[in-house]
């Protein structure tokens, strides 16, 4: 069954619409703005005109000023004012004005003066009933003159000054589309050239990437994220391929010795020489499933670097049951293992490999020392780590060695017992996946070698 599509997201489309978003936004603010402007009562624009225009009036009828010309400079000044707001002219009926002298007689009015309440000298301009009205007086207070505009007149110069404000963006919407679609197209083309370049490469190459286009300031970190990505794959194949030459190396000898004792097995003619030759058969196997196991758990290891089983255990009673696995072969070698550490430690990481390090560094402290020697093991609870440590004092390993070894395949040339050389790589590695410290440090009484391990506590 098909799913519909979904739209993919778009970066691009992203900015188009926000720059959009932010140009209407900030063109309704100053249309907000400048309808606030004119339409504020007593201070605003319109109110400030309407009160201008009563004042001339009154002005002019009280200087001694003839007519006709007086009337024709009051029909100019009203044709002003109704121009100012609006390009249709003020009609008859929506404009009033009424002229008095200081003895209350009325000089002039308009045909069609309307019955209006009388408001106070001098104030700011008030609605009463459908028109809007202010009264003032000259400056020399012989006349009084009271102006009246129909409130119809006044919503008719909103809306033209909302189609004036809102006109202009309708047509210039899809000019804006179209210049932001291209400028953003063209400020995006160094994206895709990044993009172009990471498609177009090998898929092995781990060379740093080279654009031309990388040193934008918003394209850098992306660049170097993508470089420094290329670098650990390269580390990490390095790694991987010499690890699989040192694996390939490795098994090489012990399967050839496999062939050749099986080889002398199949000729040897008496039986004590058959179970000389089927012990050391054995003994071969047994190695080489050692060095496999151990290839297969660094392997785990680095491919589930993130994936750690983690959970609440007590690092103390997993150091015991270790003890007590081993106990029966440091027997056989007459060597004293113990335990000396707390009773509980509580800790929070996987228990599989922790006991994988457990017995990596337990088993190497019974094959490389000798008779008689003393291992001890010790859990130490903190309130920041837990302090885990396996001393002897056998050989131990010269300071100088002590890196060395912790890498794969690495052993000491004069060491006598066998070995893979991967047993301290294991403990490396599941001390760093846990977040914490390695240090090959000297042993019992100064002499052997210690492992001083300390684990991060985290909590839940």
């Amino acid at each position: 069954m098909l799913t519909p599509a979904v739209a993919r997201r778009s970066l691009y489309r992203r900015l188009l619409w926000t720059s959009l978003a932010s140009i209407l936004l900030i063109w309704l603010l100053l249309l907000a703005w400048f309808y606030w402007e004119v339409t504020r009562v007593g201070s605003g624009y319109f109110d400030r005109d309407l009160r201008s225009l009563a004042e001339s009036f009154a002005n002019l009828y009280s200087v001694d000023f003839k007519e006709p010309e007086r009337s024709h400079v009051l029909d100019q000044q009203i044709n002003q004012f109704s121009r100012t707001y609006a390009d249709s002219p003020m009609r008859h009926h929506e404009f009033a004005y009424r002229i008095h002298d200081s003895k209350g007689r009325v000089l002039a009015q308009t045909d069609a003066w309307p019955l209006l309440s009388t408001p106070a000298l001098n104030a700011e301009p008030v609605n009463v009933g459908r028109w809007r009205t202010v009264r003032v007086a000259s400056d020399n207070q012989l006349v009084t003159v009271q102006v009246a505009v129909a409130r119809s007149f006044v919503q008719r110069a909103l809306t033209e000054i909302l189609i004036f404000f809102l006109l202009p963006l309708v047509a210039a919407l899809p000019v804006i589309m179209i210049m932001l679609k291209v400028g953003f197209g063209r400020a995006l083309q160094p994206l895709l050239n990044l993009a172009r370049a990471i498609t177009e490469r090998d898929p092995h190459a781990t060379t740093p990437l080279a654009c031309n286009d990388a040193e934008y300031q918003e394209l850098k970190p992306v660049f170097n994220s993508v470089n420094q990505l290329l670098s650990r794959l390269g580390t990490y194949r390095e790694g991987e391929q010499r690890f699989f030459a040192d694996a390939a190396h490795e098994l090489r000898t012990p399967l050839a010795a496999i062939g050749a004792q099986v080889h002398l097995l199949a000729q040897a003619e008496s039986a004590a020489e058959r179970a000389a030759l089927a012990s050391q058969l054995d003994a071969s196997i047994e190695r080489s499933a050692a060095l496999v196991g151990k290839l297969l758990t660094l392997s785990r290891l680095d491919a589930e670097s993130a994936r750690l089983q983690k959970q609440p255990l007590d690092l103390a009673r997993l150091a015991r049951e270790a003890v007590a696995r081993h106990v029966p072969h440091a027997m056989t070698r007459d060597i004293e293992l113990a335990y000396d550490g707390a009773d509980t430690a509580p800790f929070q990481g996987d228990a599989h490999a922790l006991d994988s390090v457990l017995d990596n560094l337990i088993d190497n402290a019974i094959r490389y020392c000798p008779t008689g020697a003393t291992i001890s093991i010790e859990v130490t609870p903190g309130f920041q780590f837990v302090r885990l440590a396996v001393a002897d004092d056998g050989p131990g390993i010269p300071p100088a060695w002590r890196e060395n070894v912790l890498k794969r395949f690495v052993r000491l040339p004069d060491a006598t017992a066998t070995g893979s050389g991967l047993g301290l790589a294991i403990v490396k590695r599941v001390v760093e996946l846990h977040g914490g410290t390695l240090l090959l440090t000297d042993g019992l009484h100064g002499n052997g070698l210690a492992v001083d391990i300390r684990l991060p506590v985290t909590e839940g």
